[in-house]
């Protein structure tokens, strides 16, 4: 019984990469702070949010707000 216990926490993992294949932008969605936001963010942060977004704009063809 103890040794079936151990496969527990495995098909944990495994059933949330089961089923049908998903676009690998699933799930992510582009950063828009408030401008309040970015007066308070440091220059790490700033330049993390606009990594993410251009990221998403190469791979998962995220357009810019309002174009």
């Amino acid at each position: 019984m103890m040794k079936y216990l151990a496969f527990l926490p495995l098909l944990a993992a495994t059933a949330c990469v089961s089923g049908p294949a998903s676009n690998s932008c699933d799930g992510w969605r582009p950063i828009r702070p408030a401008a309040t936001d970015i007066s308070a963010a440091s220059d790490t942060l700033v330049r993390q949010i606009v990594e993410h977004n251009e990221h998403g704009r190469r791979v998962c063809g995220w357009k810019r707000k309002g174009k």
